[in-house]
């Protein structure tokens, strides 16, 4: 088998189910979205009755359905292999490569989301677009907010609901819309203008951040429950979509932190051939009197001073010893572009001292 992993194209990624029902746009979201894993033959690939949260196609090569001496082969491009492999749950039949293969996998939740998408299309996205366009006038704020691993996640009807509900706010240039230190009330989205992040000077601070029209804040202090983490100033004359706390609690936050349990982790991790870190996000005082085996300190304040020290590739696992804390690291670090989850689960093994 060669080195390079295939890499489907959209016409390709059409012959598989059901991505043929997704819209055009959505289409192009999963094909982004997609994971190639590579395994040799005589690989185990699934066992009956497991479940797993992604699903896996068979790109090339040749697997066995069942189990050993009634196997069915299935040969990648043929009419079998545009469904995937582990489309029902629990799996209903062990799979094993009987050569090298190649997989792509899709985690099931998102393409559940891109195909709610798109078959609710004239009465979801679009009539949300409408909405906003007949209430503010035209922009694209709303499609980009759309299209934020925030909202991606909620479902049509959510949506709608949290449309109704945004109070649109003018507000002038240079007026702070929210200040470090005070408490959250309110989750913000930029419909008009543009902002500046800051902190306070007493700060060693990189380069102020701006935020352009569909970008959101303040939704950290709503998850935490702590005070403002900085202050929001608007660089010009603008318009803000604005959210009470108690609907963005209600609608919202329920999405931000995926979970997973140790079994799933192990499951995703152990066919993908990826790597997980587990993250222990609590202060390091805390870490040393106690922590899961294998888990490693990062408090979650040193978070986006050592973003980019993370590995992009690798899964992370923050351990929920550190309750909202725990929370907060994982929106962060899915808002950051890494794929981050709460284990669920209470570890097997008694915490370890340092």
């Amino acid at each position: 088998m060669s080195n390079a992993t295939p890499r489907l194209t959209l016409e390709l990624l059409l012959r598989f189910s059901p991505f043929d029902f997704l819209t055009p746009h959505y289409q192009q979201q999963a094909l982004d979205s997609l994971q190639y894993v590579q395994r040799k033959a005589g690989t185990p690939l699934f066992k009956r009755g497991e479940k797993s949260l992604a699903l896996y196609y068979l790109l090339e090569g040749k697997v066995g359905l069942g189990e050993e001496g009634t196997r069915k082969p299935m040969l990648g491009g043929s009419l079998e292999a545009c469904h995937a492999l582990n489309e029902t749950q629990p799996q209903a039949q062990a799979v094993v490569a009987l050569s090298d293969v190649t997989l792509f996998a899709l985690e099931r939740g998102l393409l559940e989301r891109l195909l709610n998408w798109s078959q609710s299309a004239d009465y979801g996205v679009v009539s949300l677009s409408m909405q906003a366009e007949e209430q503010q006038g035209h922009d694209d704020w709303l499609a980009k907010l759309l299209r934020s691993p925030l909202f991606g996640r909620l479902p049509p009807p959510h949506l709608h609901k949290l449309l109704a509900r945004f109070e649109f706010i003018e507000v002038a240039g240079g007026e702070a819309v929210v200040r470090y230190g005070e408490p959250g009330e309110h989750f913000f989205v930029l419909k008009q203008g543009r902002a500046a992040v800051t902190l306070p000077s007493a700060y060693q601070q990189e380069p102020r951040q701006i935020l352009q029209v569909g970008d959101f804040f303040g939704e950290e202090a709503l998850v935490s429950g702590a005070v403002r983490s900085a202050t929001v100033t608007m660089l010009e004359d603008g318009v803000l979509a604005r959210l009470e706390r108690e609907l963005f609690v209600e609608l919202v936050h329920p999405t931000l932190i995926p979970q997973i349990s140790s079994e799933q982790l192990h499951r995703m991790t152990r066919l993908g051939q990826r790597q997980f870190l587990l993250l222990d996000v609590r202060l390091p005082m805390e870490y040393r009197l106690g922590h899961q085996a294998g888990s490693i300190s990062l408090p979650v304040a040193n978070l986006r001073t050592h973003a980019e020290s993370l590995d992009r590739h690798t899964l992370y696992a923050v351990t929920p010893e550190g309750g909202i804390r725990s929370e907060l690291a994982v929106h962060l670090l899915n808002q950051f572009g890494f794929e981050a989850y709460l284990l669920t689960d209470p570890p097997e093994q008694s915490p370890v001292a340092a």
